[in-house]
C-alpha cells in the first residue's frame, strides 16, 4: 500500500476533553485556540508516534477528508479554554478494532479530571457507529453497532450517567435526549451534549480553527488505519 492509495471510506472520528470548572452552556466567544498546547496533545495521543510537521490551520468545518493513504495521517487538535478536540482518522474503528475506547482509556490516566467523549462514524456502503462516554471518578458508557443491527446493547447505564453530573433523568429538560428510545435510534450526540455540558464546537463549526499536523503513525496505529479504512 503506498502514501497514494486511494480510500473509498468516509467518517467522522471526534474525540472531546473537558476540563473543569463544568458549565452548562458554552462560552458565547471562543478563546484562541493555543497551538503549543495542541501539539502537546497530539504528542500524547497513542496513535501517534511523532508530529512531522504543523500545517496552515483550517476552520473545523473544512478539515481535508481523507482521499489517500497519506490523508489519514493528518491530525487535527483544537485547545479553547477547557475544551480539546482531537479530530484523528486512526481513531475509527469498527466491530473488531476498538480505537477510540483505546485512547479514551489513555487520555483518562493522562487527565482523571476531565470529562471525555468519542464519537466515530465510518461508512462505506455500510455504516459502522459508536459513542463513548467517560466521566472523571464515575460511570462510563459505550454504545454502538453496525447500522443494519436490530438493536445495539449499551455498556453502562445512560440514566447513571446523568445522575453522576446532578441530572434527574426523567426530567432532564431536553426534548432531543429520550432514554426510552431504541438505542440504534437515539441521538447520541445529543446526549453526550446533556451529559458532559455544552461545548465550544457544538454550533458554527467554521468559527473554530484547530492546528493541524502532519504525523508518523505508530506500528499499531498503522495496523489500526490498515484494518479499518482498507479491510
Amino acid at each position: 500500500m503506498t502514501d497514494s492509495t486511494a480510500v473509498d471510506k468516509w467518517g467522522h472520528y471526534e474525540l472531546t476533553l473537558l476540563f473543569p470548572p463544568f458549565t452548562r452552556e458554552a462560552p458565547e466567544t471562543a478563546p484562541p485556540n493555543d497551538p503549543g498546547r495542541a501539539r502537546r496533545v497530539a504528542e500524547s495521543l497513542g496513535t501517534v508516534a511523532e508530529v512531522l510537521e504543523e500545517l496552515p490551520s483550517r476552520a473545523l468545518d473544512e478539515l481535508p477528508r481523507p482521499e489517500t493513504r497519506a490523508g489519514l495521517d493528518l491530525v487535527a487538535v483544537g485547545c479553547w479554554g477547557g475544551t480539546v478536540l482531537v479530530v484523528d482518522p486512526a481513531l475509527a474503528g469498527d466491530a473488531v478494532v476498538a480505537a477510540m475506547a483505546e485512547e479514551i482509556g489513555r487520555q483518562r490516566a493522562l487527565h482523571p479530571e476531565a470529562r471525555i467523549a468519542g464519537s466515530v462514524l465510518l461508512d462505506a456502503g455500510q455504516a459502522y457507529e459508536e459513542h463513548l462516554i467517560d466521566l472523571p471518578g464515575g460511570p462510563a458508557l459505550r454504545v454502538g453497532g453496525w447500522d443494519d443491527e436490530e438493536a445495539w446493547e449499551p455498556d453502562g447505564d445512560p440514566a447513571e450517567l446523568l445522575r453522576a453530573v446532578g441530572i434527574d433523568p426523567a426530567d432532564h429538560g431536553d426534548a432531543d435526549v429520550d432514554l426510552d428510545e431504541e438505542p440504534r435510534l437515539a441521538d447520541w450526540d445529543a446526549y453526550a451534549l446533556l451529559v458532559l455540558g455544552r461545548q465550544l464546537t457544538d454550533g458554527d463549526r467554521s468559527r473554530l480553527r484547530p492546528s493541524l499536523f502532519r504525523v508518523r503513525r505508530t506500528e499499531r496505529a498503522a495496523a489500526n488505519l490498515t484494518d479499518v479504512w482498507f479491510g
